[in-house]
């Protein structure tokens, strides 16, 4: 077949005629979600070793009056004072001079703007991984870095590890479970741990399940009551699939999967018995780097701790394989 061989767009690319086609907006291709720290109750850290009381309602068996009888001296629980560590995660974001001149793809402001954002973004999702992994509370010195107690330091009264595991030996942020060996998911394990949750939650609405996707698979796969609830719009013709649901015999718990949580692990989180306490009131503090030569830089900040006020409303379920 004859082809015109004139100026083509073949011929013109090759002898580099045509302007690169590059598009004028940045795709974020890492998902950026939050889920427990943007979830919880916010506060503000006042001190290295930010500290919160905890007291709780007896549970006892009626016992009947006499009319007119003497009443005897009132007895109570005492409080309990427990307290974390502020630890400190940052980013540091460095656009020089030079870079700023220029027409940059997909940055219509100042490149330095745009670095505020992403490393903003970083940062918060750097908190959340740190906030639900495995860390013991470590005091700060002038040569030693604070760090903050997770989630699993706190959490004693409801646990599960593998046969070989230990579980978490304490509830004040001083120890961590070793999970072990991980095992198939048992619904009988997780109904256990419900029993425990449903037993000292004051709102079984605020609990949800979460945990890694892959762990979430698996389980999908061994339970009998997890449902999807799928909506669709006539309008736009559009499905939206909501979050998935397990039907517990306390009624329907929320599946919420977390990018940001360590693999086989699932918490029973009641959101409404955990803060997040920060230095300052605010989450990110931003300063001005000295200038090196012709790069502007600047240190973002999160001073941060978790505080657990009621670790007996929450489960771990390690060592799932």
């Amino acid at each position: 077949m004859a082809t015109i061989a004139g100026n083509s767009a073949y011929v013109l690319e090759g002898a580099n005629n045509i302007r690169e086609d590059l598009g004028n907006v940045i795709f974020n291709v890492t998902p950026y979600k939050t889920p427990f720290s943007s979830g919880i109750a916010k506060t503000t850290a006042t001190a290295d070793n930010h500290e919160w009381l905890t007291d709780t309602l007896a549970t006892t068996a009626p016992s009947w009056d006499v009319e007119a009888d003497t009443v005897g001296a009132a007895t109570s629980d005492t409080r309990v004072r427990k307290g974390n560590y502020v630890g400190i995660l940052s980013e540091t974001a460095t656009v020089t001079n030079k870079a700023e001149m220029f027409d940059k793809a997909g940055i219509p402001g100042k490149e330095m703007a745009y670095q505020l954002m992403k490393k903003g973004k970083e940062l918060h999702m750097t908190v959340e991984t740190a906030l639900l992994g495995k860390n013991a509370k470590v005091a700060p010195t002038n040569s030693t870095a604070g760090e903050v107690a997770s989630v699993a330091s706190w959490i004693n009264t409801n646990e599960s590890v593998a046969g070989d595991g230990t579980a978490n030996s304490a509830s004040d942020g001083t120890t961590v479970p070793s999970p072990g060996t991980p095992a198939a998911f048992s619904e009988t394990t997780l109904e256990t741990l419900l029993d425990g949750v449903w037993n000292n939650s004051g709102d079984f609405a605020n609990v949800s399940i979460m945990g890694q996707a892959g762990t979430i698979g698996s389980f999908r796969a061994g339970v009998s009551g997890i449902a999807d609830s799928v909506e669709s719009s006539a309008a736009t013709g559009e499905i939206y699939n909501r979050v998935a649901v397990y039907q517990s015999q306390f009624g329907p718990i929320k599946v919420v999967p977390n990018k940001q949580m360590y693999d086989n692990t699932l918490y029973v989180l009641d959101m409404s018995s955990w803060g997040l306490a920060f230095g300052g009131g605010k989450m990110i503090h931003t300063t001005d780097i000295a200038t090196q030569r012709s790069a502007e830089q600047k240190l973002l900040e999160c001073y941060f701790t978790l505080e657990a006020r009621s670790e007996e409303a929450n489960a771990g379920y390690y060592a799932i394989s």
